[in-house]
């Protein structure tokens, strides 16, 4: 078999998942193995994707299989057959055997997302890669990024180049009357470490210093001011030349010539470059025609003079501009090495590897090695590889597959690479999608591989009906002229489709009139819910209708809007568990636990009781009387309802325990309720991975709040709502598309990096925008290309909305009385339904029949339904759950040792005697230890700080320093537990649990060496066991 490399350009509905299978089981059939499939790796982006295409194979195998199988009513087979030769008897055979061989081999049947992938070869590779062997992945590295900003700023005080940067970027932006909060730009900024469309730009200032940014920020003020100089000389200049040459202001057309200036002289930024005038000053007469004849020749004679000034101040002028904008992200971009450390100390003490490094990490060991020794193994496995979605795989991506896949397509094995994609649907850029890779590929712009590459493209739609198709046709071919980039306007000029499906269809364009967005938030949410009820009358059912949107914020305004309105909803935003009232209930006793005098907190929680429990006319009479009551004393009018709720209780159980002690003590569930089921999902998995803390709890729960959802069926009779990234892959009968009214030069988001040459700073990252045009040659080329792009991603998401809908399609889109200048969606409608020559002044379009509506497949309910919630208090001791407060373990030996581990966590916060009870309070406050434990705890530690060998240490005379960092002369980070200071003498002391072993004295001289390089005379050396009884060791 000859080696194949075969690129399927897929538009939507073109039968990608049917081409994939289709090739994926013709390989199985022509293999002479029953287990071919081990040598076949398919990739695709998606979870659900891989789940589709799995099932899709195995139902087909499973079909193929079957006797009866009737040939005319499978396409699949037929195709199969046709292609491979193989009659239906012997593709039955070989379709059971195989089916068989995969279910008895089934981790071998390789289908994956690309991080499941890489994170593959990590595991494998770990070693190899520096990576712990246990490590694990971190998906929300937004918590991890803010954790670190925290660490960060933490450090103010103590070092004192970080803190005059933070000092001086803080009140900066009170100057500016900005937030003087700089934790989220710096949050905001941190980002750039975990996208890989930033990476090439970390790496390059990742050797940079603060001292390095801080010699730049001189210069940059330097340089600004030696420009602003310049402006006001030159401005001065040309005043001097025309008195000298006896001209008046006045012999100036218009006198914009010596107004210009003027605003220059004085420091006026608002001055216009653009302006005609200027754009001819030295092509045209600079007077007026009824200037006298000594004025015109004395202008015509200093002409040149005054355009050498003119051009001398626009390009400093400019360059002011250019260095501010630079200017302007310089502290934040000071900052990114700091921050990443902070991140690496994170990632190294909880062995985390950020999802985000997965492909960086694979990108280090593969370039510029032609057989990269990772893939070495995995490439004498694989033989054919399955690429889908390709439009979505990002440079880095695409260019670690290269050698993988190279390896073994260009050997003289047979071998084969299938890609499927659609540059029309690459709506991913942010992340890393190119759709210029798909777009060279298929161009045979770029040759990877020595394999010659075969284009194929899929021209059917077998979605829509054909007035849909037709309509987007239409649209798309004609939307393509606004395409400044000629190669993406090929992609729609080439992108009609024949459809398949029938002869139905309907498209309706709205236009609406609404002067500002909170207009918009207001009438289209009211156009939406009227097209609803014309569709109830047609006779569609709410869940084949989708509402698509751009922003989470239009979806949220349609979503409350239509639940008003008794229209059921499905969305991200209504399934959040934070929208379940019973949730926030829970969540605001668990804060007011820990803050029993907050009186907001106590009107939510009294607002949620009353609503259930309280008549109407005695709401406000019970708040007035107890509103002023704190902690377990304002729950006292409970019993009148025959409830009972301890609030001690919150503090005495484990945090599981004290949530299912809430939900029973008011009953919050009847029979079973989803978001609180997924709510203790949450705390159960939270509670694992931390110390099991209230606080740590409450505070994970503010970062993931606007995140955590629940799961519903799909057979819910709901109007869905989502997003247009959201619907990728996914298809509906009816779509509904409001707020189309995008720009496609929209840069207000996107930031760009510019190469600047500074010696110490070779980069800026600046905002983008259109005065970028006049900085310089690089930055009007970056400038443009922006644009190209994002013509090309705008109309992108606009066709991949269009393109959802099976049967109807209606698009909201705003009236503009007058074109606008940049090219947008709404003209773009206007414009095409002229062309098309339906435009008649009026605000609704129609295309096809209305009338026609073919019914949707059924879809039951798959999902099992809990019918009951069941809880059981750890009280009736039918269930033991063990706190870090008692034994993990089944030994008094184990026992020991978390105690004292409590107790170092404890110590850690001492530093004079006075602060144990503060500290106690901490811990069970925590959740580290509970209230019954607290003597034994307080003894256990009062043991050490009262030791007569220790007390010295914790007496209120006593200076030192608990858990800071030192940096060794080779950069290695130790973090003794705790040191004593009496002028440059010093004792370390260091908390253990167990019994002694060399390591620990090897530890504490460590830290004493450090010490004694930076200065310190050693005074002890204490290794302090928290046994019973207390060993001291004196090293």
């Amino acid at each position: 078999m000859k080696n194949s490399f075969n690129i399927y350009n897929a538009s939507a509905g073109s039968g990608k998942t049917f081409t994939l299978v289709k090739e994926y089981l013709s390989l199985l059939f022509t293999s002479s193995k029953k287990d071919r499939y081990k040598n076949i790796l398919a990739i695709t982006f998606t979870n659900k994707a891989v789940g589709e295409m799995k099932k899709r194979i195995i139902d087909s195998l499973a079909d193929f299989s079957k006797t009866e199988n009737d040939k005319e009513d499978n396409a699949l087979l037929n195709i199969i057959s046709a292609e491979t030769g193989l009659s239906t008897a012997e593709l039955r055979t070989r379709s059971a055997e195989i089916l068989k061989s995969i279910i008895h081999n089934y981790a071998a049947f390789e289908i994956s997302t690309i991080d499941g992938f890489t994170h593959r070869v990590l595991r494998t590779f770990a070693r190899d890669l520096g990576i712990p062997m246990n490590f694990e992945v971190e998906l929300s590295a937004d918590e991890v990024l803010m954790e670190a900003v925290e660490s960060l700023i933490s450090r103010a005080g103590n070092d004192k180049k970080l803190t005059k940067v933070l000092i001086d970027y803080t009140l900066s932006k009170t100057d500016d009357d900005k937030s003087w909060d700089i934790s989220r730009d710096l949050f905001q900024i941190s980002k750039l470490l975990i996208n890989e469309n930033h990476q090439k730009a970390i790496q390059t200032l990742k050797s940079k210093t603060l001292e390095d940014f801080e010699k730049f920020g001189k210069k940059l003020r330097s340089d600004i001011k030696t420009a602003e100089e310049t402006v006001k000389l030159s401005a001065e200049s040309f005043f001097d030349l025309i008195n000298s040459n006896g001209i008046q202001e006045s012999d100036f057309s218009g006198q914009y010539v010596p107004k210009h200036f003027k605003k220059l002289q004085s420091g006026n930024v608002a001055v216009n470059f653009s302006a005609k005038w200027a754009e001819h000053i030295a092509e045209q007469p600079l007077y007026p025609k009824k200037a006298s004849e000594d004025a015109k020749r004395a202008l015509d004679g200093i002409q040149d003079d005054i355009v050498e000034i003119f051009n001398t101040t626009k390009r400093a002028y400019f360059q002011i501009e250019f260095l501010g904008e630079i200017k302007k992200n310089q502290v934040q971009l000071s900052l990114l090495n700091e921050i990443n450390r902070e991140v690496e100390a994170i990632k190294k003490e909880r062995n985390l590897v950020l999802i985000s490094e997965f492909n960086p990490k694979i990108s280090e060991q593969v370039k510029d090695q032609p057989v990269p020794f990772i893939y070495e193994r995995l490439g004498e496995r694989y033989e054919h590889y399955f690429i889908d979605e390709f439009q979505d795989t990002s440079t880095m991506q695409w260019e670690n597959l290269i050698p993988l896949v190279g390896n073994k397509l260009d050997s003289a094995d047979a071998a084969g690479l299938t890609i499927v994609g659609d540059a029309k649907q690459s709506i991913y850029r942010w992340r890393g999608g190119r759709a210029e890779q798909l777009i060279d590929l298929s161009n045979l712009k770029t040759l990877p591989f020595q394999t010659e590459q075969k284009v194929v493209n899929l021209p059917d739609n077998f979605r829509s009906g054909s007035q849909v198709v037709n309509f987007n046709n239409g649209f798309f071919q004609y939307a393509a002229s606004t395409l400044n980039y000629p190669e993406y306007a090929e992609l729609f000029h080439n992108s009609a489709q024949n459809p398949k499906k029938g002869d139905y269809g309907y498209v309706n364009i709205e236009f609406v009139q609404a002067e500002n967005r909170n207009e918009e938030f207001e009438i289209y949410p009211q156009k939406i819910l009227e097209i609803i009820k014309d569709l109830d009358a047609k006779g569609f059912n709410r869940k084949d209708i989708c509402i698509l949107t751009r922003r989470r914020s239009e979806g949220v305004a349609v979503a409350e809007y239509l639940s008003e309105n008794a229209v059921p909803v499905i969305s991200s935003e209504t399934l959040l568990l934070s929208q379940s009232p019973e949730v926030r209930f829970i969540v605001d006793l668990l804060f007011y636990s820990m803050n029993p005098d907050d009186d907001k907190i106590k009107l939510s929680i009294y607002d949620y009781l009353a609503e259930k429990l309280i008549p109407e006319e005695k709401i406000h009479q019970i708040l007035i009387q107890n509103l002023k009551k704190n902690g377990a004393e304002f729950f006292g009018w409970l019993k009148e309802y025959d409830l009972e709720f301890d609030l001690s209780q919150i503090k005495r159980l484990s945090l599981y325990e004290a949530v299912e002690y809430i939900i029973r003590a008011f009953d919050l569930v009847k029979d079973s309720d989803a978001y609180i089921q997924f709510f203790l999902d949450f705390v159960f998995e939270t509670a694992q991975k931390t110390s099991n803390g209230l606080g740590e709890f409450l505070d994970k729960w503010e970062q993931k709040k606007d995140k955590l959802s629940i799961v519903v069926p799909e057979a819910d009779n709901a109007v869905q709502i989502m997003t247009i990234h959201k619907s990728k892959g996914l298809e509906f009968p009816v779509v509904i598309y409001p707020f189309a009214n995008s720009d496609l030069q929209d840069t207000r988001n996107d930031n760009l990096w510019l190469d600047i040459n500074d010696e110490n700073i070779p980069i800026a990252y600046v905002s983008a925008s259109q005065k970028m045009l006049n900085w310089n040659e690089n930055a009007a080329a970056k400038y443009e290309d922006l644009l190209f792009k994002n013509e090309l991603d705008t109309l992108n998401v606009l066709y991949v909305a269009c393109t959802r809908a099976a049967q109807q399609l209606y698009i909201l889109s705003n009236h503009n009385e007058k074109p606008k200048k940049t090219p947008n969606v709404s003209d773009m409608l206007v414009d095409f339904i002229r062309s098309a020559g339906k435009w008649d002044d009026g605000l609704n379009y129609s295309f096809g029949d209305p009338g026609k509506v073919i019914n949707s497949k059924a879809s039951g309910n798959t999902g099992i339904e809990v019918s009951k919630y069941y809880s059981s208090p750890t009280q009736n001791q039918a269930v033991n759950i063990v706190t870090r407060s008692g034994s993990l373990w089944d030994s008094k030996q184990q026992e020991a040792i978390e105690k004292g581990e409590i107790a170092h966590e404890i110590l850690a916060r001492i530093h004079k005697k006075a602060d144990l009870t503060t500290a106690v309070d901490w811990a069970v406050n925590n959740g580290i230890i509970t209230e019954e434990s607290r003597n034994e705890i307080t003894g256990l530690i009062s043991g050490v700080i009262e030791h007569p060998e220790l007390q010295e240490f914790f007496s209120p005379e006593s200076e030192n320093l608990n858990e800071k960092e030192l940096i060794t002369t080779s950069g290695k980070r130790l973090r003794p537990d705790r040191l004593n200071f009496k002028g440059k003498n010093v004792s370390v002391i260091d908390y253990k649990t167990g019994g002694f072993v060399d390591t620990h004295t090897r530890q504490v001289l460590e830290y004493a060496n450090a010490l004694q390089d930076m200065g310190y005379l050693i005074d002890k050396c204490l290794l302090i066991y928290t046994n019973s009884p207390i060993i001291i060791k004196n090293v």
